[in-house]
């Protein structure tokens, strides 16, 4: 496959084939995530087939393997030698993501990463430049902005229903037990969690607060470890600053009992959107019947279980990069987008270690730039 990129940063890829057969996943990795991406890429058969896996743990890539009768590659470097592999799936911990994606672009194949894409600046700036030499598709898995409510949502504030966003608060205070960070040795580590209650829980609450309110520009965080014997906090509030003007709080826990559905609130000077997971529950609008909407109580939610999700929305964002492909242009989630979340959370690290405002550029002085 040969990827060429145009002066204006958009892409296409060479060799018509591509947009007849079935492209062939990869999957590294094959702990509980991999789970949601073997079902999504099994709904998706007729666009996609799952060429192998591979994990580091022989143990964990065969029981995945075995339960969907997949073959279990010898090493990671053998799924990537493959010449039947197009995509590979990241789904390691988080500390391990920024060195997968490279060694998947330096041999050729795009890339769907768990999220956060990387744990640190270094590696986000890394990441960036290896993706540019290679010209590598990613896509950051940001799969709850599939949901119909959260697009509808972005409907209403891209088209001003609101008025002036003033206001714009993500509010997630889930539970997570001792023994949760006891089942793997890299939870709530910096080195490869690379955060707690906002990497790792709040990355989806963050990634959907900019998606829906804009670019944020400022933060200032206040991070502390209150309730668990880990490394990285379990409690965190911050003040933020959008680029629009609007002002918000973002508040992440993993130590409240027993758990609350994450909550948006969106406040503009002419109406309200109110988001619990991924269903909206509020939407009030001046001089508007509402009647496009049904308010109803949000969905399953993970506010005290990790495993209480599904893989629908993987399925509508592994479809979008299927389509990406063979319609030769960008993700829906590229890299751009997929960085911003992350941006945003280590600035709040950075403001409650060195207890300043922090701004976003600090971290990535051209937010909205990929490679040109």
């Amino acid at each position: 496959v040969i990827i060429y990129y145009t002066s204006d940063c958009t892409y296409y890829i060479g060799g018509i084939e591509m947009a007849k057969r079935r492209l062939g996943f990869g999957i590294i990795g094959c702990g509980m995530i991999a789970e949601y991406h073997v079902s999504a890429l099994e709904d998706l058969h007729e666009k996609a087939k799952i060429i192998g896996v591979a994990d580091p743990v022989r143990d964990s890539a065969e029981r995945l393997a075995g339960r969907h009768g997949l073959k279990v590659f010898d090493s990671t470097e053998a799924l990537l030698n493959s010449k039947d592999v197009d995509v590979v799936c990241i789904c390691t911990p988080s500390g391990y993501h920024a060195e997968n994606i490279i060694a998947a672009s330096n041999a050729g194949k795009n890339v769907v990463v768990e999220k956060p894409m990387a744990i640190t600046k270094e590696q986000l700036d890394a990441i960036n430049e290896c993706c540019r030499k290679n010209g590598t598709v990613l896509s950051v898995i940001s799969q709850i902005r599939f949901a119909r409510d959260i697009r509808r949502a972005k409907f209403a504030i891209s088209e001003g229903e609101l008025g002036r966003i003033v206001t714009a608060d993500m509010y997630m205070k889930y539970n997570r037990s001792q023994e949760y960070y006891d089942s793997g040795a890299w939870r709530g580590t910096w080195k490869l969690d690379g955060g707690g209650a906002l990497m790792n829980q709040g990355i989806h609450g963050v990634d959907l607060l900019q998606y829906l309110a804009g670019d944020v520009v400022s933060v200032f965080g206040v991070a502390k470890t209150l309730s668990r014997h880990i490394e990285v906090e379990d409690t965190l509030s911050a003040v933020i600053e959008f680029q629009s003007g609007a002002i918000g709080v973002i508040q992440a826990t993993t130590s409240v009992y027993p758990g609350y559905p994450r909550r948006l609130e969106i406040n503009g000077d002419n109406g309200t959107i109110v988001v619990e997971e991924t269903a909206i529950t509020k939407m009030d609008i001046a001089g508007s019947k509402t009647e496009d909407i049904t308010i109803r109580p949000s969905f399953a939610t993970s506010a005290s279980s990790a495993n209480a999700i599904n893989a629908d929305y993987h399925t509508a964002q592994l479809n979008d990069v299927i389509d990406a492909i063979k319609e030769h242009r960008a993700p829906a989630v590229d890299i751009v987008e997929g960085r911003k979340a992350v941006d945003i959370i280590l600035a709040i690290y950075r403001s409650a270690r060195e207890g300043r405002k922090v701004y976003i550029e600090e971290l990535n002085p051209k937010p909205n730039k990929l490679f040109c």
